[in-house]
């Protein structure tokens, strides 16, 4: 990469490290005396390693590229001259991402769906397969493992939102890039071929779910205008997921699903038998019901996470509204909701009459999981 600093006078890399163990810092040091190193002591995540890298910056564009990603000749050139040529209210420009092989692609554009997820169009399915976008096309997001910045802009928007860690934060900058009156825009002859999650699957499945759940929640807390209306549906979706699991994973179910009072006038004479009584005396009393279920906890764990820092995201909702310049009528009118099937149990969520009842009263779209990436 550092090869690559001769097609764009004036750049330099930096390089965060995240709190390694293995060395890495001072091999850096040692083999490429020119990049700018930052050695954190602990691990704070994509957020926090790109604000470390930013309090220290005075360049007029930033460029992001994820440490699993390769560029290809010519990508710093592309993405330099692409900003350099923008509108002035061009926030970001994504490049493409392709598979390390180049035979797949990983990100050309991205969608959001009505919860705060959000997913790469045509993830994973053959390069060529579907048109690259033409240099210059509006995206609602950047991918923030490839992409370039306007510095200035990117402070006023308020960059990454540190308390997202890793996931959707990208996705949360773009839609407050586009509520602040600003674009995101592609050229798709930026090119960095990329491990898909070869850094994050250290973290576990379960750890980046908490992550991800709670991400898309506060994403569409802070960021929807009419929160009134769209938090229905949000909520309501995650209210059905997390009963699916429960009642489907664990153990001792049938006692959170019975009727009131189905049960209970046995289970009463049962607890007042001297053997039970005794029982419960040497042992303590055994568990109505138990989560023992990761997915079911994952869910538990982001929505407590939500409930704890309400009052902080509750103060940056208010920051993001202040900002705004368009309606999401208008931004999702070039960028449709998505609905998606995504989870056990979303079949039905989606056909529920209250469901459909509660969705929020803006431009979407209807698609499945099959046609947005290769399962």
């Amino acid at each position: 990469m550092e090869k690559q600093l001769g097609d764009v006078d004036g750049a330099s890399i930096t390089v965060v490290d995240n709190g390694s163990t293995d060395g890495s810092a001072s091999a850096i040091t040692i083999r490429h005396p020119r990049v700018r190193l930052y050695p954190l002591k602990e691990n704070r995540g994509f957020t926090g390693g790109l604000a470390a890298a930013m309090e220290g910056s005075r360049a007029r564009n930033v460029i992001f590229l994820n440490n699993d990603a390769v560029p290809e000749p010519g990508w710093l050139a592309a993405l330099h001259v692409a900003m350099e040529r923008a509108d002035a209210d061009v926030a970001s420009v994504a490049g493409k991402i392709v598979s390390p092989d180049g035979q797949q692609l990983d990100f050309i554009r991205g969608l959001l769906t009505f919860d705060g997820h959000a997913f790469q169009d045509g993830f994973r399915m053959p390069a060529g397969s579907r048109p690259d976008p033409a240099p210059g096309d509006e995206l609602l997001f950047a991918c923030g493992g490839n992409m370039i910045s306007r510095r200035e802009l990117l402070l006023e928007i308020g960059a990454f939102d540190d308390d997202y860690f890793a996931y959707l934060e990208d996705v949360d900058f773009g839609w407050r890039s586009w509520i602040a009156g600003y674009r995101a825009i592609i050229e798709p002859r930026a090119v960095a071929r990329h491990a898909s999650s070869s850094t994050s699957q250290r973290l576990g499945n379960f750890e980046r779910g908490v992550l991800f759940e709670r991400n898309a929640l506060q994403t569409a807390l802070k960021d929807y205008e009419d929160i009134g209306r769209a938090a229905g549906a949000v909520l309501f979706a995650y209210m059905h997921r997390l009963h699916h699991y429960a009642t489907t994973r664990n153990l001792n179910i049938a006692e959170l699903m019975r009727e009131p009072f189905g049960g209970a006038l046995a289970a009463q004479s049962e607890n007042r038998s001297l053997f039970h009584r005794a029982w419960r005396k040497l042992v303590g009393p055994a568990p109505i019901a138990a989560i023992d279920d990761p997915l079911t906890a994952m869910q538990f764990r982001a929505l407590e996470w939500v409930m704890r820092n309400q009052i902080r995201i509750a103060q940056k909702r208010e920051i993001v509204q202040k900002k705004r310049r368009r309606s999401d009528a208008e931004i999702f009118a070039k960028f449709p909701l998505h609905f998606v099937a995504t989870y056990p149990g979303d079949e039905e969520l989606m056909r529920s009459p209250l469901f459909r009842m509660l969705r929020p009263g803006l431009p979407s779209i209807e698609r499945s999981l099959a046609d947005i990436m290769k399962l």
